[in-house]
């Protein structure tokens, strides 16, 4: 999938622009941030059905699955020195472009795919014909999650912009629109404002519940109708395999 300037970036993903990941990560900030996203959509599923994070990067997500209590995990990621990262969590995830992982996966065989912070690096195209790949690889009753910044944010362009690699920008509206034309159902989106459980983080989201109700104030006034509700920089949101 990245043969063209991506593959250049993410040769040096870590060294150049995230510094540097150390093998011996403190996963706790990431699984305070990533736990309440998924605990809810996860929470009726098998713990031994397995599970992928494709674009694993250094493992956060999946730390946060192995702590869930999921136990057939693997972690795909084009960039080796993220791979180099997220060993420390799973020494079996593996360097591959997340496609070619896919065509040598059997059909229906995950019951969980995560995508966190990758399909904006890729472009319209490039995303169809990866949910369309993902479905046919997930079984009945299988979720795809997918965290990405938001287009109904006025605000995400300053996330957008802050990735020379990113192409696209989704809505929970355009992401409902193609996860149906994929062959999803049940699709759900939900905010994440990344707030902590200490203090600081009570009163972050006491006082995005103020911007909330502004913000859908003014939709109202300008459109007649609130929004999708989801306004946070960033959001998240999953479908279903029949």
């Amino acid at each position: 999938m990245a043969n063209d300037y991506r593959q250049r970036f993410y040769e040096k993903y870590v060294s150049a622009f995230k510094g540097d990941l150390s093998l011996k990560a403190d996963f706790r900030f990431s699984d305070s941030k990533l736990l309440p996203l998924l605990r809810p959509w996860l929470a009726s599923k098998d713990r031994a059905v397995p599970c992928v994070d494709l674009g694993c990067g250094h493992g956060n997500v999946l730390h946060a699955l192995r702590t869930l209590g999921f136990t057939n995990l693997h972690g795909v990621d084009s960039s080796a020195e993220q791979i180099a990262c997220a060993r420390a969590v799973l020494p079996t995830a593996e360097v591959s472009d997340i496609l070619s992982f896919l065509h040598r996966t059997p059909d229906a065989y995950f019951g969980v795919v995560t995508l966190f912070d990758v399909i904006e690096h890729l472009t319209k195209d490039e995303i169809l014909d990866l949910l369309q790949l993902v479905h046919s690889k997930l079984r009945s009753g299988g979720i795809l999650i997918v965290h990405c910044p938001n287009g109904d944010n006025t605000r995400a362009l300053s996330v957008f912009a802050s990735d020379f690699t990113h192409e696209t920008i989704l809505s929970p509206m355009s992401a409902r629109a193609i996860c149906r034309l994929a062959g999803f159902v049940r699709f759900a989106a939900a905010e994440h404002l990344g707030a902590s459980s200490g203090w600081r983080g009570r009163v972050r989201l006491l006082g995005w519940q103020v911007s909330r109700a502004l913000l859908m104030l003014g939709n109202i006034v300008e459109t007649g109708s609130p929004g999708s509700g989801v306004f946070t920089r960033n959001f998240v949101f999953k479908a279903e395999v029949d």
